[in-house]
């Protein structure tokens, strides 16, 4: 096989990130947008020694579950894997990615249910951040072309919440009108870096966060009282000043502009904060009926005490309160924790108890106390538990743990340590909290072996 050739195959599997597996003579080719399958004629682009990569020139035969992209910069942008796939289409490869990972990671044979899916796959995400480029003499926002660091100049995601689309694209107008400098990340000259603009579902509230290199935005003043005039919904706007020199979107020093630095969102009957750097789930809609099943695979009881680790502001934490006698929860972001605890104060709920530490450190001390936990719910950064953490969960022995992952590889693999030490996974629920790509959010629930 050979760069430049061409071939003619069928799709017979997808790989993790939704890209058509094709094989010659048991080779595999990975080709993008091509469905399982479809047969089509196929450019050899890339030849490596246990795979090549190919590009789809023609198709043959197509699935009954292909569309067509929603958005007309779909094939370019990032952003998006799936929008040629239907919301069948989609739940399928995601319900047989989960099990399938499960299976081949975790050595776990648990019975796996249909991934929930949405009723509208579109403009759900709550919270954008845009990379401003430089382009014929005028700044730009957009997302990057997939593999490179070149911004494709976009008006409208199709997946983030549309007012937050308007209002990106109000902001780098003015901007561009106050003659303000899109960031260079080659010569550290320039000021904007990022826009980013958070939404809450239930309020309709809206946070702005100019994200600069330099201390100063000009023309801010006339900038902050057009926008306010204009989107009533806007209830803050705020500066995140970041001069580190790596692909970290978000510096630790903020500048509140104008409001009080944050906007509030309602989540299971309670009101929470969100500020510029807090965790908060992307997918209003979906999130509910995450959270709604995670508790219901708790089976909590009145009289239980239950550790909700990696806890983020307190949504699961506070959700679970009204129906156990105690929770602990568990985050090492500062600022994630001030948030939870003024989230506790707001909704009055006094039966939770947070604590800002990594989460592995607070479970050795919890071992070393000797203290009775029965529910423990983890919802893990994409990298997973530590095995210090994982160590200590064994120790304390909770009769029923409740794992939430967004990457159901390292989830798999967190599995298979706890199932070789007295766990056994029992149900398992996906949910498509991210619609038109790959990404899946997954719930797993391990009982203690009696």
């Amino acid at each position: 096989m050979k760069k430049n050739e061409y071939i003619e195959a069928k799709c017979i599997d997808y790989s993790h990130d939704g890209q058509g597996i094709v094989k010659v003579e048991g080779f595999p080719v990975f080709v993008k947008n091509m469905l399982i399958d479809e047969v089509g004629k196929v450019k050899i682009i890339k030849v490596l020694k246990n795979y090549a990569v190919g590009r789809l020139i023609e198709l043959y035969h197509s699935h009954p579950c292909r569309q067509e992209a929603r958005c007309p910069l779909f094939k370019q942008c990032g952003g998006c894997h799936l929008q040629h796939l239907s919301k069948e289409g989609q739940q399928v490869f995601k319900t047989k990615r989960v099990q399938d990972t499960l299976e081949r990671i975790g050595h776990c044979h648990v019975e796996v249910l249909p991934c929930f899916m949405m009723d509208e796959p579109w403009f759900y995400r709550n919270k954008v951040q845009v990379p401003v480029g430089y382009q014929n003499n005028r700044l730009v926002s957009g997302f990057y072309k997939q593999h490179s660091n070149d911004i494709i100049p976009m008006e409208r995601c199709y997946i983030q919440n549309d007012e937050s689309n308007q209002l990106v694209n109000r902001a780098r107008e003015l901007l561009q009108d106050a003659k303000e400098t899109a960031y260079d990340k080659i010569s550290h000259s320039g000021n904007i870096r990022h826009i980013l603009v958070r939404s809450a579902y239930a309020t309709q509230q809206l946070m702005l966060v100019f994200i600069t290199y330099q201390k100063t935005i000009k023309d801010i003043d006339f900038i902050i009282k057009t926008l306010q005039l204009e989107f009533p919904h806007l209830q803050t706007i705020v500066q995140n000043i970041n001069q580190r020199h790596d692909n970290v979107i978000l510096g630790k020093e903020n500048k509140i502009l104008w409001g009080p630095g944050y906007i509030e969102d309602q989540l299971l009957g309670n009101t929470y904060r969100i500020s510029t750097q807090s965790f908060y789930q992307i997918n209003p809609k979906q999130v509910e009926y995450l959270y709604q099943k995670a508790i219901e695979y708790a089976q909590l009881k009145a009289t239980d005490e239950v550790i909700d680790a990696y806890c983020g502001i307190g949504t699961i934490s506070l959700s679970m309160a009204q129906y156990v006698d105690k929770v602990y929860g568990v985050e090492i972001v500062e600022q994630a924790i001030i948030d939870a605890k003024e989230n506790a104060k707001r909704n009055h709920i006094h039966n939770v108890e947070f604590t800002c530490q990594d989460a592995g450190e607070f479970m050795v001390n919890f071992a070393n106390e000797n203290k009775h936990i029965d529910v423990v719910m983890v919802d893990p950064p994409r990298k997973g538990c530590s095995e210090v953490f994982l160590n200590q969960l064994i120790t304390l022995s909770p009769d029923r743990i409740v794992y939430i992952s967004c990457d159901v590889a390292t989830q798999a693999r967190d599995i298979a340590y706890l199932q070789e030490h007295g766990y056994q996974a029992d149900i398992c629920q996906p949910v498509d909290m991210f619609p038109q790509s790959y990404h899946i959010e997954n719930i797993v629930r391990l009982s203690l072996k009696k």
